[in-house]
């Protein structure tokens, strides 16, 4: 520091010192429930990852099934009126679904919810004592 510097002071009322401490602890308030949103967040989308990767073998058993009993079961004579509607329609051909390697996500622990849990307590309790 230069003996030279001038340096400039603010005073804050004590109102101003309140609201301001109040606006910052509801911030924390704020991004401690965002933070606990995520979390469940992550939760709730790993377990639909996972259902669907369920879904797809499932779907991709019962084509296989179906495409075995169509060998399996005998062929039917069909009526002239009929086949030209069968010429129409069009057996696709079912493409193999990849399994993608489901990425390890963290995992909302316990421990994590209820440091969260404490957290917002806190600044819940600082905020009353604050207004009080």
């Amino acid at each position: 520091m230069n003996k030279g510097e001038n340096f400039i002071h603010v005073r804050f009322e004590r109102e101003e010192s309140m609201q301001s401490k109040k606006d910052v602890l509801a911030a924390e308030l704020s991004l401690v429930n965002i933070m606990k949103s995520l979390g469940r967040y992550t939760v709730l989308r790993n377990n639909e990852l996972k259902l669907k990767a369920r879904l797809y073998r499932e779907l991709k058993k019962i084509g296989a099934d179906i495409k075995r009993l169509e060998t399996v079961m005998p062929e039917v004579e069909i009526p002239g009126i009929l086949k030209h509607h069968k010429k129409h329609v069009k057996h696709e051909t079912k493409e193999e679904i990849e399994k993608t390697d489901e990425e390890e996500k963290p995992k909302v622990k316990g421990k994590k919810e209820d440091s969260l849990e404490s957290q917002l307590k806190e600044i819940q309790r600082k905020l009353k004592s604050l207004s009080g």
